[in-house]
């Protein structure tokens, strides 16, 4: 992408170029015809000279051909031209074997014809017209050179605006600190600095709203837990049941809301250390072993991989969120593997299951918040807020790495993320 300094700086020069070269043409024009009105009169001052000086030897003229005529015979100079001239004047003549410019001075019954090759005159021409033009050429230079400087210096405040804009992270707010005089960049650096403060605002609004609301569902949410359990020892029916499993689903969508407020770049940037994930697989394997065991499934862990550079945190949710879906969306007696591959520079973490799986055309959808295949109708009837693979993604996105859905061996889902394996920062969310 061609910037604005370089935009500039080639039209300028194209335009000082073109009307350069135009003004060179037409000097060069101009210049030749005046050299060769210059080349005749000092032919015919010769011809006339050599007239009224009588005999001069030949090579007091070393670079000019000439003739004395008199009453029709040729009576000194070259013996090899043409006919006899007939009156004064200015003709060109092809003699002996080149292209010559004659001049021709007559009076009574004597002439004297003086030619000079067309060739010479050129190059002469040519060296006089060179010696102006070279100095042009470089001038040309030095005006391009003078352009480039004035326009670098004129496009600074936008260069350290450009540079200033670019060095930013994208969740840093803070204004523009630079204070041009320029009255173009005056007031874009008065938007920008408006616009920076209005976006920090929304940005914190946004961010804060769906954790601090979720926070402060916490107290209720476990006050109506512990009722719940009290009610149900006393009416153990299928409306308190379905009341239970309401206020779960309910305290589940909390406990993702805050996982995925917890998972912004800016919190773990400097937290970043080796973390092995094998470990932190056994680890969730190990929290969701009670539903595993309930539900009897077949869960492996195959592979190994070494250390990849990252946060524990947000690892650890990307993992849990993988593996704890492929475990609900599982039926009893269904199979997850677990596998950990390792490329080198890369690492590959792939967790496949048994269960339904999802349509190859709903793929894409299943990244946005709070969408379910089936809505609330899920098809396997198990509650769910919609945010597992919304927080897996946006971990992923932190990471840079690769995350990707097909289908397993065994007809259900395949998640999987590719990851690298050094890396200095998180990406900016």
């Amino acid at each position: 992408m061609m910037s604005i300094r370089a935009k500039l700086l080639l039209l300028l020069i194209s335009v000082m170029v073109l009307t350069l070269f135009l003004a060179l043409v037409e000097g060069y024009q101009r210049s030749l015809a005046r050299a060769e009105t210059l080349f005749d009169s000092h032919l015919h001052t010769q011809a006339e000279v050599l007239f009224h000086s009588g005999e001069i030897a030949p090579q007091s003229l070393p670079n000019v051909i000439w003739q004395r005529w008199h009453q029709g015979d040729i009576v000194a100079g070259s013996t090899t031209w043409l006919t006899q001239p007939e009156q004064s004047g200015m003709s060109t003549l092809n003699a002996q074997g080149q292209r010559l410019r004659v001049a021709t001075y007559c009076q009574k019954q004597q002439c004297v014809a003086v030619a000079e090759p067309i060739a010479e005159r050129f190059a002469l021409s040519e060296q006089l017209i060179m010696a102006m033009v070279v100095p042009m050429l470089w001038g040309m230079a030095l005006l391009a050179l003078l352009i480039s400087i004035v326009v670098k210096r004129a496009l600074r405040p936008l260069s350290q605006l450009s540079q200033e804009l670019k060095g930013r992270a994208a969740h840093d707010f803070t204004l523009l600190q630079m204070q041009p005089n320029e009255s173009e960049i005056k007031p874009v650096v008065q938007t920008l600095n408006e616009l920076l403060h209005r976006t920090e605002q929304a940005y914190l609004r946004e961010r804060y709203f769906a954790s601090d609301a979720a926070h402060e569902l916490r107290t209720p949410l476990s006050a109506m837990k512990i009722n719940l359990h009290n009610l149900q020892q006393r009416y153990d029916d299928d409306d308190a049941q379905a009341l239970v499993e309401s206020v779960e689903r309910l305290n589940h969508l909390v406990e993702q809301m805050l996982a995925l407020g917890r998972t912004s770049s800016h919190q773990w940037q400097d937290k970043l250390g080796p973390q092995s994930l094998a470990q932190l697989c056994q680890v969730c394997i190990a929290e969701l072993y009670p539903q595993i065991e309930k539900k009897q499934l077949d869960i492996s862990l195959n592979g190994e991989c070494r250390d990849i550079q990252g946060e524990t945190f947000t690892l650890s949710v990307m993992i849990k969120n993988i593996i704890s879906n492929a475990v609900k969306y599982t039926p009893e007696g269904g199979k997850v593997v677990i596998e950990l591959q390792d490329l080198g520079a890369e690492v590959i973490l792939s967790v496949s299951d048994s269960g339904p799986g999802i349509a190859t055309d709903l793929r894409e959808r299943i990244f946005d918040r709070f969408f379910r295949v089936g809505g609330d109708s899920h098809p396997s009837h198990i509650p769910g807020a919609g945010l597992g693979l919304a927080i897996v993604q946006h971990v992923v996105g932190l990471y840079q790495g690769k995350l990707a859905l097909m289908s397993s061996p065994w007809g259900g889902l395949q998640v999987q993320v590719t990851l690298a394996r050094q890396r200095d920062t998180l990406c900016s969310d």
